[in-house]
């Protein structure tokens, strides 16, 4: 009996959380980039353009929080040695409310105990990078998600996120700068449209040289690559590292200038 009570006050809750939140004209391009009607450049420059829409996902936010609105999961296929799974997948809208943000183990001690807002943290994310891209996109379909279970998310980020991980030397993978690069200055040379293998083969071989180094090895990071620029806005040349007792530098020629450029990681 307590059970079923529950799942009448959920609906209850769910249904005028619908009603407050459905119909409002920012949920027009939320949709439509979940679905990929529009692509990352023109939802952004909606995005802010306005406050509008930024706007509209803290306040769904606030009111999921302060009304305890049950949260959506999508429903994913887990594989393992057997069969597959079903499993509900934890959604984005729950980092930002911090009962839902105690759990999740990628996120700091600070996010935990105080959320960011989703626009602020939305401002943070490089869409020029395959990484940033395929989050942007997750949270804005899983904010979408809350209201319509029905509409399929492209899966255009998805699978460019696998690619470029698949595609980039472990030097450069997950560096904000080198992702950056590789983005805006190389991928555009070769489209999804090509053959995958190609495609990967021609962009591994422009990335070689792109990133060009003075001697025979690559960088071995100890956090992140962190591999810079030059006053060009190309990749700087890599000269070579040296291990510290508590850190490793690393030593960079601007291609230009062949002034030095030096990065340090702390252990």
């Amino acid at each position: 009996m307590f059970q079923k009570i529950t799942e009448i006050n959920e609906k209850r809750k769910l249904s005028k959380f619908s009603t407050n939140f459905s119909n409002h004209h920012a949920l027009k391009p939320i949709k439509a980039f979940t679905i990929g009607e529009i692509d990352i450049a023109e939802f952004l420059r909606l995005f802010t353009e306005t406050d509008e829409i930024a706007d509209y996902l803290d306040s769904i936010v606030d009111y999921m929080e302060k009304y305890d609105i049950p949260i959506q999961r999508r429903t994913i296929m887990m594989k393992n040695a057997n069969q597959n799974k079903p499993f509900a997948a934890r959604s984005h809208v729950e980092q930002y409310i911090k009962v839902y943000a105690q759990s999740f183990r990628t996120l700091s001690n600070e996010w935990k105990v105080n959320p960011p807002k989703v626009s602020t943290h939305l401002k943070t994310l490089s869409p020029l990078t395959a990484y940033g891209a395929y989050e942007i996109h997750n949270i804005i379909a899983d904010f979408y998600y809350q209201f319509d279970q029905t509409s399929e998310r492209t899966e255009k980020y998805h699978n460019e996120f696998e690619f470029i991980l698949d595609t980039l030397p472990g030097y450069l993978s997950g560096g904000v700068s080198a992702e950056n690069y590789v983005s805006q200055f190389i991928l555009p040379k070769y489209p999804p449209s090509m053959k995958k293998g190609e495609r990967k083969r021609m962009i591994k071989e422009e990335i070689k040289i792109a990133f060009p180094r003075d001697c025979k090895g690559y960088p071995r990071w100890l956090q992140s690559p962190e591999w810079p620029m030059g006053s060009n806005g190309k990749p700087a040349a890599y000269v070579g590292q040296k291990a510290f007792t508590e850190y490793s530098e690393y030593y960079f020629r601007d291609t230009t200038t062949n002034a030095q450029l030096t990065i340090t990681q702390w252990w």
